[in-house]
């Protein structure tokens, strides 16, 4: 099983609303179609809403750094990403963390949509 999500273009943001069982294929697609929307809205504010099932895997937590390139992720998109599941926090902070120390991350990750949507609305 996959991730399952939505991209939908609301109030100046692209906004994500991602579930499932994360592995590469379904992550790396899902950032592609982010990019695209980004493109067809001419909009760089992502805020994503995650509640996955399973924590992501280290080794595609650690592929993050190709999946962001690969989709055309950029600095210049501005990415706030709430995970709502508490097991899955561990993993997806290894992949922000990756991102931040490889320069490609123009972002956070949070665990409350309100603070997430703030932190995003202070940067527009």
């Amino acid at each position: 099983m996959a991730v399952h999500y939505t991209v939908d273009y609301l109030n100046s943001t692209i906004e994500v609303r991602v579930s499932g069982i994360p592995d590469r294929e379904s992550i790396s697609q899902m950032w592609r179609d982010i990019v695209s929307a980004c493109a067809e809205h001419q909009c760089l504010s992502i805020l994503g809403l995650s509640n996955l099932e399973r924590p992501l895997s280290l080794p595609v937590a650690i592929d993050h750094q190709a999946i962001f390139l690969e989709a055309g992720v950029t600095i210049d998109h501005r990415i706030a990403w709430v995970q709502q599941n508490p097991d899955a926090i561990r993993m997806t902070e290894v992949a922000e963390t990756i991102l931040l120390n490889r320069g490609l991350l123009n972002g956070r990750l949070f665990t409350d949509e309100f603070e997430a949507r703030r932190w995003l609305s202070d940067r527009l």
